[in-house]
């Protein structure tokens, strides 16, 4: 049975929940776009990444590259910690790209890291 895009798109801000807390987070989602949709993928996620970083100043990256394989593509992104990444998953911009881009997307893995060197470490 498929999910919906709104199913699909709550198992993600699932996961970020389940993080811990006060560490640094980073996430990479391997993407395959709907053959013939890569250029609309592609314009409204630079849209997105553009009030990303106007809007979300906790995350230190939010970044699309795509793949010589046809369709395909890495998000990497990283924040501060838990809150922040959050805060982009429930933001108003969030909730007005992310369904438009589920979209356009043929299939999506998500993964979500701990940071265990951080820059700021000593």
């Amino acid at each position: 049975m498929n999910s919906t895009i709104a199913e699909d798109i709550k198992k993600v801000i699932d996961m970020g929940d389940s993080l811990p807390s006060n560490v640094v987070i980073g996430g990479l989602k391997h993407v395959t776009v709907v053959e013939g949709k890569e250029g609309e993928f592609e314009s409204l996620f630079k849209e997105l990444a553009a009030e990303v970083r106007k809007q979300d100043k906790r995350c230190n990256y939010y970044d699309l590259y795509k793949s010589e394989q046809p369709r395909n593509y890495i998000v990497m992104e990283q924040y501060e910690d838990k809150e922040a990444l959050q805060t982009h998953q429930k933001s108003e911009h969030g909730q007005r790209y992310f369904p438009k881009l589920r979209e356009r997307i043929e299939n999506m893995d998500v993964t979500y890291y701990v940071c265990v060197t951080p820059l700021n470490s000593t």
